[in-house]
């Protein structure tokens, strides 16, 4: 059996979390890995002769400040030895920060010197140059990758038996883990844990959690979650602390709707794990995270032909700000406005259920507009806005029909027909998408949609 060991470190993890995680690598194994070793080595070698020092000459004084030449020249020099560069890495040697050393990078890619991959750099070429004939004697059959790993194969299994390119840091850390192996060529057997940021445990987060944790232990995967709130600003923190556990293997990661930050993104795109994105939708230009959501488009479509299906013409939707609250108002404008058989489709974002006055406003247009059937995001907003309604002389679903998205709601509150994201396949999913990254750190990035579901609880009928 070969047992994956994961040396993850990060430029920003805190330097108690590094002190742990080094000694956790040094307790388990002792010395470092041969490839790792060889490329500090080799940086050591690059910056003597990029700015004329050497190691003794800086013994007791003050760390190295590279300018930018010599921190590019330093760059070329390793990945001329065929070393492929990793940000948080880079940032942590030449004693700068994420953010400078992807500006070198682009610098050096913008200058055709290099190519950009996720999380670092390689050199041009790097693509035909690193990959390797695989022995006869060390492919396996799908059947084979099956039965140790647990999942269905992903290609045919001669595409399964090639290595996988150190194409990327993601490449380069895993081949360097397995740098020793007996077995050149075959899959590692998984062992560690998936490290999960989630909101606040209440609603539907919980199911998606106990979701991932069984579908991880079905791989011998341990999971550590973590909760945050909407509130929090520190969720950096919190996935730097998940990232200081040397047995961390990756992340599923559902950041609070304030992580708008571009360098926080690329921070995430550099992740020196994989990295997957739960029920979110990264900001423009963040193009290289695994992404599993539910996909309204298609929910928002079939509350759409419901209600046209039973007469309704004047529809509405009414949304509280939250992660996904653009994504569903981007879906209804698109369904609702190519159709001829609606009337009219009002809008109103933004509206706080504890806000009376938002709210009154929007039941005030429900009813000046004879809006008929209404979509509400979130639970809170459904469950305010059918109260105020009624207290209006307006009945559910007599007069108005309503659908809730997720609806998981108390015991003692309305029973609303809900359009519910089905959460245990979400975070099946999430696991699987994970590991599939794990093993295959050079495939595209790849977004699952996975449709919601129905749940019947009475409030739609027919439009009189």
């Amino acid at each position: 059996m070969i047992v994956i060991w994961c040396a993850v470190t990060h430029g920003r993890t805190p330097t108690k979390a590094r002190d742990h995680a080094a000694g956790a690598r040094a307790t388990s194994h002792g010395t470092r890995p041969r490839a790792k070793q060889e490329s500090e080595e080799a940086m050591t070698v690059l910056t003597e002769s990029a700015t004329g020092t050497s190691a003794a000459d800086t013994t007791g004084a003050d760390e190295k400040k590279y300018l930018p030449a010599e921190r590019q020249d330093i760059i070329l020099g390793m990945l001329s030895r065929g070393i492929v560069v990793r940000v948080d890495e880079l940032a942590r040697t030449l004693d700068t920060t994420p953010i400078t050393v992807r500006r070198d990078l682009n610098t050096l890619a913008d200058a055709g010197l290099i190519r950009r991959v996720r999380g670092g750099a390689t050199a041009l070429g790097d693509e035909t140059t690193q990959i390797a004939a695989q022995p006869s004697t060390a492919r396996q059959s799908s059947v084979q990758r099956s039965a140790r790993t647990g999942m269905q194969p992903l290609a045919s299994a001669s595409t399964i038996a090639q290595p996988v390119p150190a194409t990327s840091p993601h490449a380069a850390a895993r081949g360097a883990r397995f740098a020793g192996s007996d077995s050149p060529g075959l899959t590692p057997t998984l062992s560690g844990t998936i490290g999960v940021m989630f909101p606040e445990p209440s609603f539907n987060w919980p199911v998606t959690s106990q979701a991932i944790e069984r579908e991880a232990a079905a791989h011998d995967l341990g999971v550590d979650v973590r909760s945050t709130t909407y509130d929090n600003g520190d969720e950096i923190a919190i996935v730097e602390d998940l990232l200081s556990d040397s047995s961390v293997i990756g992340l599923i990661l559902a950041p609070s709707v304030r992580m708008q930050g571009a360098d926080i993104w690329n921070w995430l795109e550099d992740a020196p794990v994989p990295v997957v994105l739960a029920e979110r939708e990264p900001p423009f230009g963040v193009d290289g995270l695994d992404i599993v959501m539910t996909d309204y488009r298609t929910g928002v479509r079939q509350v759409v032909d419901r209600f046209l299906a039973l007469g309704h013409r004047r529809l509405g939707l009414a949304l509280t700000h939250t992660p996904v609250s653009e994504y569903i108002e981007d879906c209804w404008r698109s369904v609702t406005g190519r159709l001829d058989a609606v009337d009219s489709a009002f809008v109103r974002t933004n509206v706080a259920p504890y806000d009376s006055v938002g709210v009154e406003s929007v039941a005030k247009q429900a009813i000046d507009e004879g809006t008929t059937a209404m979509l509400v995001h979130s639970d809170w907003l459904a469950m305010s806005l059918a109260q105020t309604l009624e207290r209006h002389g307006v009945s559910m679903p007599g007069d108005l029909s309503m659908i809730s998205v997720d609806g998981y709601i108390t015991p003692n509150s309305r029973p609303l027909t809900a359009l519910r994201s089905a959460h245990k396949e979400l975070g099946r999913a999430s696991v699987d998408m994970l590991i599939a990254r794990y093993l295959h750190p050079e495939r595209p990035a790849q977004r699952m949609m996975v449709a919601p579901e129905f749940i019947e609880r009475g409030s739609v009928a027919p439009a009189k």
